[in-house]
């Protein structure tokens, strides 16, 4: 009996705590990014209308986008959001502005699985609406995002692109963090990585 006594005054063994999953953390660090600039953090619903996931960003009907081989639909009208703008127009219905917010969350499209490619991705986007926002203002905020995220001597340039949602479009581009711009397998050898795309 004596060997089977329980002292209790004796001090408890320590669980190891968990930790963030890497996804997580990132998206974490991304809001505080924006948040830092006065952006909220809005959802939306991951089962979206066709009216809110295509129709309200200018998507025409016959664009590829909108085929079977792109968007898993769930009925004629019912699809899981391919991106995060659909939070971003649900917000507008919402809000007066001024308008600062971040949309993360996951989004689906039937993409073959490979190294840059995946059915379910996150994705983050962000929506400010205010008078006299200047395409200066976008490049100011991405740039300040991208050396926050990547580090102050990252380099970004900004290319001209088209959304159908967007006028004038840009994507946004980082100098390789591997091989520091001089190309490299993971850059494809150009020493650039597109990270986003943007627009007015």
């Amino acid at each position: 009996l004596k060997a089977e006594t329980l002292d209790v005054t004796m001090p408890g063994k320590a669980a190891p705590a968990g930790g963030l999953h890497p996804l997580s953390q990132a998206i974490d660090d991304m809001i505080d990014i924006f948040r830092s600039m006065g952006f909220d953090v809005v959802d939306g619903p991951e089962v979206e209308t066709d009216h809110y996931n295509f129709e309200c960003l200018n998507v025409p009907k016959d664009h590829p986008a909108r085929d079977m081989q792109d968007t898993f639909y769930l009925s004629d009208s019912l699809l899981l959001r391919t991106q995060t703008s659909a939070a971003q127009i649900r917000t507008m219905e919402t809000r007066k502005p001024p308008i600062r917010v971040v949309c993360p969350g996951r989004v689906y499209r039937a993409d073959e699985v490979d190294a840059t490619h995946s059915p379910v991705f996150h994705q983050m986007e962000g929506l400010v609406v205010d008078k006299g926002v200047t395409l200066c203002d976008l490049k100011g905020v991405l740039e300040q995002f991208a050396h926050e995220i990547y580090g102050r001597d990252t380099s970004v340039r900004f290319r001209p692109s088209f959304f159908p949602f967007t006028e004038p479009s840009v994507e946004v581009d980082v100098s390789c963090p591997t091989c520091g711009g001089q190309g490299c397998r993971i850059c494809k050898g150009v020493g650039w990585i597109e990270i986003l795309g943007a627009g007015m």
